[in-house]
């Protein structure tokens, strides 16, 4: 008799609990998916320290290709077409080149760029390449 009762306050232990309400979802912090990236504050870091020993100097850039600042990071170098296309970071050469879906991968001699610069960029293009 001890046991049945037993058994059956464990039911009603089990099937009490079970009919709690759920305590509410934490809010969701914001993510880096849904903010804005910033040339100044995320992409020229990334370029200064991986990019500057041969995209320096304008004319002496490799490439032609100077990545010291906003406008060098836009502009064609020797390509007759802009590296950066805002909007479309999967028909950017730099993106390309830097994924190494077009060759050569960039950087060249140096370690690639990691999955999450290689989101950044992406995003930064995909937002509209803004100089901010």
């Amino acid at each position: 008799m001890l046991k049945a009762l037993a058994l059956i306050f464990s039911s009603l232990l089990v099937v009490g609990c079970g009919s709690q309400p759920a305590a509410p979802a934490a809010p969701k912090a914001e993510t880096p998916a849904t903010s804005d990236v910033s040339f100044a504050k995320d992409i020229q870091p990334m370029f200064s320290q991986t990019c500057m020993p041969c995209h320096t100097g304008g004319k002496d850039a490799k490439g032609s290709y100077d990545l010291t600042g906003y406008a060098g990071a836009m502009g064609p170098g020797k390509d007759p077409d802009a590296n950066v296309l805002p909007g479309n970071a999967d028909s950017s050469t730099l993106f390309l080149r830097l994924t190494g879906a077009v060759p050569p991968q960039m950087p060249i001699g140096r370690p690639p760029f990691n999955a999450d610069q290689l989101t950044t960029i992406k995003k930064w293009i995909d937002q509209g390449a803004k100089d901010n």
